[in-house]
């Protein structure tokens, strides 16, 4: 199966864990905000660093926060996906109704396993060869979660560039 891209900055996986949930709460935007400052630190130290004090603030209220609870973090099967801006598309076994809202469920990092669940709304489902490809848009996220996600993305977007690059070279 192959998931088309998406116009402008995206970030392409073969497999990832993503699930869509319905009748769940997203995360809360804050503590998915600091994650994805957190994991911007440890994929490229310096990317996106604002001051080390702001970064070290940031782990350590990631770390509290983990710590009060369970980390057997559950992940959801693997599938093809691309996370853009404004859009996400991933295929899944069985359609989903057009125009539901839900949850987008998804881990970026298998080194520091963490649910991101942002709210979205289905506005296609379409057959495809073993499944259905689904595509939803993003719901209104809070100014400094969509700061993270949108940094995360073009964090992604550009290494993507860099190592097509470096394979034509």
């Amino acid at each position: 199966m192959s998931i088309p891209k998406i116009d402008g900055p995206s970030l392409f996986r073969d497999a990832i864990p993503l699930a869509w949930l319905i009748d769940t709460a997203p995360a809360n935007d804050w503590e998915m905000s600091r994650y994805l400052q957190v994991l911007a630190d440890f994929e490229q130290a310096h990317d996106f660093i604002e001051d080390a004090h702001h970064q070290q603030n940031a782990k350590s209220d990631l770390m509290l926060l983990w710590l009060a609870r369970s980390l057997n973090t559950q992940l959801p099967s693997q599938t093809a996906a691309a996370l853009g801006l404004e859009f996400v598309i991933w295929t899944a076994p069985h359609a989903l109704p057009v125009a539901e809202t839900g949850v987008v469920a998804f881990c970026l990092s298998d080194q520091f396993p963490f649910l991101l669940k942002i709210s979205a709304k289905v506005i296609s489902c379409a057959e495809i060869e073993g499944g259905f490809e689904i595509k939803a848009a993003w719901l209104a996220m809070s100014a400094s979660l969509q700061d993270s996600y949108e940094k995360t993305i073009f964090r992604y977007h550009r290494r993507h560039i860099h190592q097509l690059r470096e394979r034509k070279e």
